[in-house]
């Protein structure tokens, strides 16, 4: 009796090591990395809004493009990425 619970424990165990891999698996694959093709530096004046109005693109689009960007403190001669694509 001993011996059947520690098998179906063992087999339980391994079959929730295996989900939780090809959940760890999916959620990796579903993430694209972004690869940026174009840069703008930022010149006086200029703030996230009118950046992406200029290239015609939306400011969540480019904000996207730039997921690290703090839009209320950018700065001159930063680089933006202003054209990408996910892999």
């Amino acid at each position: 009796m001993a011996r059947a619970n520690n098998q179906s424990a063992l087999s339980f165990n391994l079959l929730l090591l295996i989900s939780f891999l090809l959940i760890g698996i999916g959620f990796q694959g579903a993430r694209g990395e972004l690869q940026c093709k174009e840069v703008h530096g930022v010149e006086d004046g200029e703030t996230c809004s009118t950046i992406a109005q200029g290239i015609n693109m939306d400011l969540s689009e480019f904000e996207s493009f730039n997921p690290n960007i703090n839009c209320d403190a950018i700065f001159v001669g930063q680089w933006v990425c202003v054209n990408g694509s996910s892999n």
